[in-house]
């Protein structure tokens, strides 16, 4: 094939694909304009998951009708008009590439009235197909629609996920949004439901309110803001009591615009070193001010990423803010404080607790309330498992009854290393268990098993607890609410973003009380949502379950104890590997033990 000038349309769907890959990329773009435009309220509605409609409405100065065909053009942009632009952009846009990449892989009606106009105008793009401008009657400001998106592109809509799954997207995105401005009011409705609400106060505390609930928003830490003139950092960052189990609560914005930086990340995980436990994350809003001329903006297509001309300092001084206020609101721990008390509240139930070994975890083990370091019921984890698995990631769970069962040799018990490891002897050397993995992979072949026949148990609480949810979280909960009933939550919406566990897993039931229910369910749904897609949703459900309801690193066991779980462990399908992948157990074979001490 000769080389040649792609055609206008093609090359317009081939740029359209470096700035919308999906839904969400729409509603960025979309809202990103109406705050260039000096909006105070953004309202965006979903169907569908944004593939069908995406309609964003603000109340910015508008567009004049004169302009308003212009807009839609290639490059075309009133954000910069020469080169030296460039290296002090203070616009969220300025290249002119979103409405004409938008409106190349979808049908976009605009209607807008200038701040200056007696009326409003109308225009219509249809798949890159351009009409008449039509006068509309209007308020002041903008509202667009995209409908049909990638319905001309079938290889881009083939690899979008769920309705569900690209409305969490919207959200998370705009609940971001919402942060990084808390003057303007946004709200979010999808097929006609609310998702999201701001009020616009101007207050950053009321937005993470909005966003994150009111249980969140009580444990916020507020950063002294600097000059604003000079390189600064303001916000909230969340007290060393509050964590999660993953990085999606870090909200990172830089002179307004939202930005992924590991290295920013690395710095507010650093900031937090000593004050939470390894592989806790805390919930953060750090909004950055640098002059225009140190940070380069144009290094992205989607303009998710930026360059900083002194990277250093911008780390030194987000690390030192949230280190200073953390320092400063750090309480003193009490000599004993934070024991497990044992006491749980839950609706006793035949073959009830036996509490073994009520010993305080260590911080990379413990949990987020009290009585979590009780053993669980043996009746839970005495049944033979007759799962089989095959590996993926780390380790899938399957029920293929082709795959054959692995064994452990005969053990010897010999006791108990660290308060973590099971020192066992067996026919060809010495034995090294880790207790909490092994009993892991004895709860999850357990709850697994229940699962399948459809028989698991649950247990009701006698407070029920209130949950906030993060942004998005409610659409994986509503997508995913039959298989968190059959496996024993009982958990009804209360709001918006927010849920009333009644009931839990009868598995969870030792570890569980109160508020600690829903610490537990929100572990569990982090662990949920971040997790891979080469894992069924229900497989990631039951492991976590399995995690948050097995005995603990740090915590003593008798001899007896440790023979116990050996036994159970000899039992099950998969006895080498936790459900995660991690080992169980590792073997110190005793001819490399003799070479060692020169006996060979």
């Amino acid at each position: 094939m000769p080389i040649q000038v792609l055609s206008d349309d093609l090359a317009s769907r081939i740029a359209a694909g470096e700035v919308i890959e999906r839904p969400a990329s729409v509603v960025k773009e979309l809202v990103e304009n109406s705050l260039d435009a000096q909006s105070t309220r953004v309202d965006v509605h979903i169907v569908g998951g944004g593939a069908q409609s995406i309609t964003v409405v603000d109340n910015g100065h508008g567009i004049p009708a004169n302009e308003l065909a212009t807009a839609f053009e290639r490059f075309a942009t009133s954000k910069i008009d020469e080169t030296s632009d460039l290296i002090s952009i203070g616009t969220l846009g300025f290249r002119g590439e979103a409405l004409p990449s938008i409106s190349s892989v979808a049908r976009v009606e605009a209607i807008s009235k200038h701040a200056d106009a007696d009326a409003g105008a109308r225009y219509l793009v249809d798949f890159g197909k351009t009409n008449a401008i039509e006068p509309a009657g209007a308020p002041q400001g903008t509202r667009i629609e995209v409908s049909g998106l990638f319905t001309n592109v079938p290889a881009r809509l083939k690899f979008l996920g769920s309705a569900g799954r690209e409305l969490s997207r919207i959200q998370s995105m705009l609940a971001s949004l919402a942060l990084v401005y808390p003057h303007v009011a946004f709200s979010l409705s999808a097929d006609g439901r609310e998702r999201l609400r701001t009020i616009g106060s101007g207050k950053l505390i009321d937005a993470v309110l909005g966003v994150y609930g009111a249980k969140i928003a009580e444990q916020m830490l507020e950063l002294e803001p600097g000059d604003p003139a000079a390189f600064s950092v303001d916000g909230l960052v969340s007290s060393p009591s509050l964590s999660r189990s993953n990085r999606t609560y870090m909200t990172i914005s830089v002179n307004g615009r939202l930005i992924q930086s590991r290295r920013l990340s690395y710095a507010i995980e650093q900031a937090y070193y000593g004050f939470l436990p390894e592989r806790r994350f805390p919930i953060a809003v750090a909004r950055i001010q640098t002059p225009l001329g140190d940070v380069d903006a144009n290094v992205h297509p989607a303009k998710a990423e930026v360059r900083f001309l002194r990277e250093d300092l911008v780390y030194s001084v987000v690390q030192r803010a949230i280190r200073g206020v953390l320092s400063a609101s750090a309480p003193v721990h009490e000599l004993g404080a934070g024991r497990a008390s044992g006491s749980i509240g839950l609706l006793r139930t035949p073959g009830s607790v036996s509490n073994i070994g009520n010993q305080s975890l260590p911080a990379d083990e413990q949990s987020d309330s009290a009585g979590f370091s009780q053993w669980p019921d043996p009746s839970l984890i005495s049944e033979q498992s007759r799962l089989l698995e095959t590996p993926t990631g780390a380790e899938s769970e399957t029920n293929s009854t082709n795959t054959p069962k692995e064994t452990l040799p005969v053990l010897r018990v010999i006791g108990q290393a660290h308060e973590t490891y099971i020192l066992a002897e067996g026919p060809d050397g010495v034995y090294l268990v880790d207790q909490h993995a092994a009993h892991e992979r004895v709860m999850f072949e357990r709850v697994r098993d229940r699962f399948d026949e459809n028989s698991s148990e649950s247990q009701p609480l006698l407070e029920p607890a209130t949950v906030d949810l993060a942004p998005g979280a409610m659409t994986t909960v509503q997508e995913y609410l039959e298989d968190l009933n059959r496996v024993g939550w009982g958990v009804e919406e209360f709001g918006t973003n927010s849920l009333i566990v009644r009931s839990v897993p009868a598995a969870l039931a030792t570890r569980a009380s109160g508020d600690g229910a829903g610490q537990v369910f929100l572990r569990v749904l982090d662990e949920l949502r971040e997790g891979g897609s080469g894992e069924t949703w229900s497989n990631r459900m039951l492991a976590s379950i399995a995690c948050h309801s097995s005995v603990r690193a740090g915590q003593i066991l008798s001899t007896d104890e440790c023979k116990d779980l050996i036994r159970q462990l000899e039992q099950v399908q998969r006895p080498n590997t936790c459900p995660h992948g991690r080992p169980t157990v590792i073997q110190l074979n005793i001819n490399d033990l003799e070479r060692e001490f020169k006996r060979r």
